[in-house]
């Protein structure tokens, strides 16, 4: 895994695995946020040293953007990858899988933080498919809880 930093950004790129190495996030300036758009794969000892990360990134906030499927459905299972003793991050915007109903066209589409309400109760409102113009549905309804924190 790569990471480079452009202002307050930390851009994340191949594969979060043995070899990431995430001290950089952790010297001053410190970051505001990390983009997941370039992350193509995790393996298990990868998500330990993100693990590792967020217990050294302590209660100070994060967000997380473009989240890829595999960060989304990581962020949904594993609670410390959004923050070690308490939730720090805000993720504002992920890749969903949504089926659509009409012609079961599956499709991953990035949905911000704004898409997702009330937050309370959360709820993606539907998009249209591509293919057909047909409602979609998320394959997982349960991913939503990303989005709340």
């Amino acid at each position: 895994m790569e990471v480079s930093r452009i202002s307050d950004i930390a851009y994340l790129s191949g594969v979060i695995d043995e070899e990431s190495d995430f001290s950089s996030m952790l010297t001053p300036p410190f970051i505001q946020a990390i983009d997941f758009s370039a992350v193509s794969r995790v393996n298990s000892i990868g998500l330990r040293s993100w693990m590792l990360f967020m217990t050294k990134w302590g209660d100070k906030p994060l967000n997380y953007m473009n989240c890829t499927t595999e960060i989304s459905d990581h962020l949904a299972t594993i609670p410390a990858l959004r923050g070690a003793s308490k939730r720090v991050v805000s993720v504002l915007s992920a890749m969903i899988p949504y089926d659509c109903l009409k012609c079961d066209h599956m499709e991953d589409i990035m949905v911000k933080r704004a898409e997702v309400v009330p937050v309370t109760l959360p709820k993606v409102v539907s998009p249209k498919c591509r293919i057909c113009s047909g409602e979609m549905e998320l394959i997982n309804p349960s991913i939503v809880s990303i989005f709340t924190a």
